[in-house]
């Protein structure tokens, strides 16, 4: 046997396992966006991807175990952080990962569905819990980083400070709450940042001690004004 021929024999296992993996996940997510979980089936899945319903069930004996899988290929884990050398510029591309994955084939109906299957299954729950948490994951190391940096207040919580601004995109693909343009996405950055930038803290600092002088000042005058009279 050549080494060319030794090569595609030890390729093509690998390869049409990841086929088959993918293909199912897809028609699961297809599945999900179409009929919601409480419509989910494998056999429609097996159908729908092409691949033995036998070949699924081995590898998926249950559908909660076949969605949590399709969620979790859909993690932020392995996603790159970006560093685009500002804090802005990094969660802007982070956003915009998210809505691209929102808003995907089917990604809005599969949002409602997961959702709507909380309610109904605990391993679903489980699975909805450690998704969130890993995209959390993925913006608070963008925020950790611009703590570290000193370019955000050293006492910011990141876990909040990203769920503060992922809180309305996930309402405006859930919801008919209006576009999701890039510009909305830097209005819900900008508002998030404004409460943790060290230059604006210090400048709210400031522009609140000069407002207290003033009106301590004011208030001053007023008296001197009341006594002289």
């Amino acid at each position: 046997m050549s080494s060319a021929t030794t090569n595609d024999s030890k390729r093509r296992p690998g390869g049409r396992s990841a086929r088959v993996r993918q293909a199912v996940l897809d028609a699961a997510f297809a599945e999900l966006g179409e009929k919601g979980y409480g419509g989910l089936s494998i056999e429609a899945v097996a159908l729908r991807s092409g691949v033995a319903k036998t070949t699924v069930y081995r590898r998926w004996p249950t559908r909660d175990e076949l969605v949590a899988d399709a969620l979790d290929s859909r993690s932020d884990r392995n996603e790159p952080v970006p560093d685009t050398g500002s804090p802005r510029g990094d969660l802007k591309e982070f956003c915009e990962g998210v809505r691209a994955k929102l808003t995907s084939n089917h990604g809005k109906a599969m949002l409602k569905s997961l959702v709507a299957a909380v309610d109904q299954s605990p391993e679903i729950v489980e699975t909805v819990q450690r998704f969130w948490r890993e995209r959390r994951d993925a913006g608070g190391h963008i925020i950790e980083r611009w703590i570290r940096r000193g370019v955000l207040r050293p006492e910011t919580d990141a876990d909040l400070l990203v769920e503060v601004i992922l809180a309305p995109i996930y309402l405006r693909v859930l919801l008919p709450g209006g576009p999701l343009t890039g510009d909305v996405l830097e209005g819900f950055i900008d508002l998030a940042l404004d409460g943790v930038l060290e230059d604006i803290a210090s400048a709210r600092t400031n522009t609140d001690q000069a407002s207290a002088a003033a009106s301590d000042a004011a208030g001053v005058d007023r008296t001197e004004r009341a006594n002289t009279t």
